[in-house]
């Protein structure tokens, strides 16, 4: 009887172990899977935040970055457009005012010519 006894003891001994090794395996397996499932959701996360971050920055960076230029280049063409046509508008202004005073000095000196030609040969004759 004592023999089963012992033997019992150790059935129950062992199988109290094994099932305590086995509950210890089966929670560090479970903690360091969760561990690692948590850490590679917490990366993925962080991961997928900075290049949605970056993405934003660069798309609103890239974004304003055309906006600024095509306002510049709008900018530019309407002041170029602008100082042009001032440019020409003066320019023709000053072209017609110049004729229109040449044509006038050189009808008036053709006048005057005439004139006195006219007079000078209205002279001779009458003397």
């Amino acid at each position: 009887m004592l023999h089963c006894t012992v033997l019992l003891c150790s059935v129950l001994f062992c199988t109290v172990l094994y099932c305590t090794v086995l509950y210890c395996c089966v929670l560090y397996c479970s903690v360091l899977y969760c561990t690692v499932l948590y850490c590679a959701v917490v990366f993925c996360t962080v991961l997928y935040c900075t290049v949605l971050y970056c993405t934003l920055l660069y798309c609103t960076v890239l974004y304003c970055i055309v906006l600024y230029c095509c306002v510049l280049y709008c900018s530019v063409l309407y002041s170029t457009l602008i100082f042009s046509a001032v440019l020409y508008c003066t320019v023709l202004y000053c072209t017609l005012l110049y004729c229109t005073v040449l044509y006038s000095t050189v009808l008036y000196c053709c006048v005057l010519y005439c004139f006195v030609l006219y007079c000078t040969v209205l002279y001779c004759t009458v003397l």
